[in-house]
């Protein structure tokens, strides 16, 4: 009957000491880290495949371009569902991105990867401003 309250004491009083010299755990009340938005995460995966069809259309490399066109155009889409409580102008640029990334998809088909190569960069441009007003 005892036994349980003594070791509860003894518990606490060790607790209690290492406390004090320093020995016990601290708790360190640093906030965690603010998960990005699902917009924000559609336009860095949106930006991670342009920058893929950009280093292809630079090896002039078409048909790798255009398969990471088609994964930009997947993510932007997804991006303009996602961001529509964000600013209008990450809207537009998102649709701005879109328009130039179509672009680079066409211009790739034809095999002008130099053509194509201007729209994607024009593509980068619009979602590094998407990216830069989103929260």
């Amino acid at each position: 009957m005892f036994r349980p309250r003594i070791t509860a004491a003894a518990v606490t009083a060790v607790m209690a000491a290492g406390t004090i010299a320093g020995v016990a755990p601290v708790v360190l009340a640093t906030p965690a880290a603010a998960a990005a938005s699902p917009c924000v995460n559609d336009l860095t995966t949106a930006q991670t495949a342009n920058n893929a069809a950009i280093a292809a259309d630079q090896a002039n490399d078409t048909q790798t371009a255009r398969t990471q066109n088609l994964s930009t155009a997947v993510s932007l889409v997804a991006a303009l569902g996602d961001c529509l409580t964000q600013p209008q102008v990450v809207g537009a640029n998102i649709l701005t991105a879109s328009a130039t990334n179509a672009t680079a998809v066409v211009y790739n088909l034809l095999g002008a990867s130099s053509s194509a190569l201007s729209s994607e960069q024009a593509t980068a441009s619009a979602i590094t401003q998407a990216l830069a007003n989103a929260t």
